[in-house]
């Protein structure tokens, strides 16, 4: 009796010890534990990289530009052989695996139908510039997985969200939802931010500038080409290294012109002018009468002035601005010349008599040069 109430007892500790995995099992196999697997076959060579955002920003930034507008806006850096930094930027995945992308790449091309330097003085053409590529190629760096999310899907996506340009493969699938996701493939290191930098200078034109970026895989396979436009804008200026003009000794009825040179030369006496935009300009000018007056509603001094040895003199009276005649050119930099003619003095000759006053600068922008077809 003894030896079955044992025996009878091992069973029922092996029962109690064997329903529990029994039920644990079955709650969460569902399917009896039977995964499914398989593949395709890739083609020789694998399937080509994908380029599915891309967009440019002040180099330094973390995605910046200089506009609420949609896309890169840059604003060029207004100093005389300046530049201004730019970074280009993309995200590349491959349905092979990231570590197949051998080399993103970017091109930036000049704006369509606008000439940088004047072929000759006789035309508006120029060249070079009109559609040909900035520079050689920009290869593009590959970001660590922190900072390239942190970048596109938090810097940008909370402060800027409308610069970049998304791809229009993948039916639509290509959004900051997408690509920023939890468990998307930034996170999960199957697509990764890659990115570049490339100058512009003070003399390149404003205008249009196209972006081209694809990526290559190790057996040479090219993704789509994505392409977006940046916006150079324009910005008219110029600086002098004159704060005044003295015409020294005036005759009446005497034209007396005080010449410039072509040297850049702060204190020199002689007036010089440079474009230190990225627009061609023309300078302005307005100047007071000097305390010289007028009689019977006739001024009693003129003035002329004008860029350039080979210009024409631009005529101008007191307090009206005057536009010269002669167009200063990207980066140029060119001898300013001032005259005045005196037709009548208020008052009688007096030893050391002296007229002093007032001229403003300025400048007005120019249409860019155009293409040689």
């Amino acid at each position: 009796m003894k030896k079955l109430i044992h025996v009878a007892s091992v069973v029922s500790l092996l029962s109690m010890s064997v329903l529990p995995a029994l039920a644990q099992e079955v709650s969460v196999n569902t399917n009896s534990g039977l995964v499914n697997t398989g593949f395709v076959r890739s083609a020789p060579g694998g399937e080509p990289p994908v380029i599915k955002v891309k967009w440019e920003m002040k180099s330094g930034t973390l995605g910046l530009d200089d506009s609420t507008k949609a896309g890169a806006q840059i604003l060029p850096p207004v100093s005389y052989q300046g530049t201004v930094a730019v970074s280009y930027c993309a995200v590349a995945t491959d349905e092979n695996g990231l570590a197949d992308i051998n080399a993103v790449y970017a091109d930036v091309y000049y704006p369509e139908g606008i000439g940088i330097h004047r072929v000759n003085a006789e035309t508006e053409l120029g060249t070079p510039g009109c559609g040909t590529r900035v520079g050689d190629e920009i290869k593009l760096a590959k970001m660590s997985k922190t900072d390239g999310y942190n970048l596109l899907c938090n810097s940008i996506r909370t402060n800027n969200n409308n610069l970049p340009v998304w791809g229009p493969f993948g039916e639509g699938l290509y959004n900051y939802d997408e690509v920023c996701a939890e468990d998307g493939e930034l996170m999960k290191e199957t697509a990764a931010v890659f990115c570049g930098s490339r100058t512009l200078y003070y003399e390149d034109p404003a205008g249009s500038y196209r972006v081209d970026v694809f990526a290559q895989d190790h057996a040479g396979n090219s993704s789509a080409i994505l392409s977006n436009v940046l916006q150079y804008l324009p910005i008219t200026a110029f600086e002098t290294d004159f704060t005044s003009v003295n015409y020294g000794k005036v005759l009446l009825n005497t034209h007396q012109i005080k010449n410039g040179n072509l040297t850049f030369s702060l204190g020199d006496g002689m007036p010089t002018v440079r474009n230190i935009g990225n627009t061609r300009l023309k300078m302005t000018v307005k100047q007071d009468d000097m305390g010289l007056g007028s009689t019977d509603g006739a001024w009693n001094v003129k003035f002329d002035a004008r860029v350039g040895s080979n210009a024409l003199f631009a005529v101008y009276y007191p307090n009206v601005t005057k536009t010269l005649n002669n167009t200063v050119e990207l980066s140029e930099t060119n001898e300013m010349d001032f005259s005045i003619e005196v037709y009548k003095f208020p008052t009688a000759y007096e030893t050391g008599q002296s007229y002093t006053g007032t001229m403003v600068l300025g400048a007005v922008a120019q249409s860019a040069l155009v293409c040689e077809d």
